[in-house]
């Protein structure tokens, strides 16, 4: 192994979590997808029935501690579900053709993440907030995404994390390869922007989530999303301005 001196813009899943001190880790399902200055993560417990559920999920900016050239700081800027606790910091390893080996400030945690494509391109990330103050981050690299969403003004929508992939071919109306509708009716209701597949979210659906995410000019982006019958008002995050990264 040897030292990354950051990690590469990929999708990860952990496949390993052990802490020396620390009570045991009981989520099974942990994602993060990581670009290449924005980071989302968001993690799953199993219920009775081994279905998953949220238990945690987390958005930021990854940011060198500047204590050793390997170690980072996650530094959550928008967090969801239960506390993590403590900052999140740790030195990060590469295992050539596999992942990432992550230890913990004093080894006190050590995790293996799977690095689950290869495919960095095409990268895209953005940190925005909308007019009622509501903030948004989202990090899309190759094929894969996590998206989330701040709280809003009114308190009627928690902190939420998505993470998922690209849906290729999907109309965020339901109506999927039906030619006798009508071509204008459906093609008003295409949003602009990728569709993606939220397979791992905060949100309890019993249908799909999908989100259509569209970066705007301003450096932005324009989201709206639909689940079965349900489906939010477009939202609008305007750029949050952030001083070059050394």
């Amino acid at each position: 192994m040897t030292q990354a001196l950051s990690p590469a813009p990929a999708a990860y899943r952990r496949r390993l979590f052990h802490a020396r001190d620390a009570p045991p880790d009981n989520c099974a399902e942990v994602w993060w997808i990581q670009g290449d200055r924005y980071f989302c993560d968001a993690r799953f417990t199993t219920d009775a029935s081994v279905r998953p559920e949220f238990h945690m999920g987390f958005a930021g900016e990854l940011q060198p501690t500047g204590v050793a050239a390997d170690e980072f700081e996650w530094v959550h800027a928008i967090t969801a579900g239960a506390s993590f606790g403590s900052a999140d910091i740790g030195q990060l390893f590469e295992v050539p053709g596999w992942g990432l080996l992550e230890v913990g400030r004093g080894f006190d945690y050590v995790e293996l993440w799977q690095r689950c494509s290869d495919e960095a391109e095409p990268l895209w990330e953005a940190r925005g907030v909308d007019e009622n103050g509501t903030e948004a981050l989202v990090v899309c690299v190759g094929d894969r995404f996590g998206l989330a969403l701040g709280p809003d003004a009114a308190g009627s929508r928690p902190a939420s994390v998505h993470i998922g992939s690209r849906h290729i071919g999907l109309r965020l109306d339901g109506w999927r390869d039906a030619p006798s509708r009508d071509a204008a009716a459906r093609d008003a209701a295409v949003p602009r922007g990728q569709t993606w597949h939220a397979e791992h979210s905060s949100w309890a659906f019993h249908d799909p989530l999908h989100f259509s995410i569209d970066p705007t000019p301003d450096g932005g982006f324009a989201l709206s999303w639909r689940a079965g019958d349900l489906s939010g008002a477009p939202m609008h995050f305007h750029p949050i301005l952030q001083g070059a990264r050394s």
